[in-house]
C-alpha cells in the first residue's frame, strides 16, 4: 500500500534523510547523469513530499515556496 506525507527539514528522521538523498542520487546523478550539487540548502527550507511503498521510499520531491 502506497503512503504519502508531507514532512519539514526538522521533521525528517536521519534514516528518511538518507534514503532520500540517495533516492535522489540514483535518479540525477546515475541515471540521468546530471552532475550537479545537490546539497543546495534547499532541503531546509523545503516541505518534502515522501512517497512509501511497503516502508520503502519510493519517491520525493522538494515543494519549495516561490520567492
Amino acid at each position: 500500500m502506497m503512503a504519502f506525507e508531507f514532512k519539514h527539514f526538522n521533521e525528517l528522521s536521519n534514516l528518511e534523510l538518507y534514503d532520500l538523498l540517495q533516492l535522489r542520487a540514483e535518479i540525477f546523478v546515475v541515471e540521468q547523469t546530471c552532475i550537479y550539487n545537490d546539497l543546495d540548502g534547499l532541503d531546509k527550507v523545503a516541505t518534502h513530499l515522501i512517497v512509501e511503498n511497503d516502508n520503502k521510499i519510493i519517491a520525493t520531491s522538494r515543494l519549495l515556496k516561490l520567492r
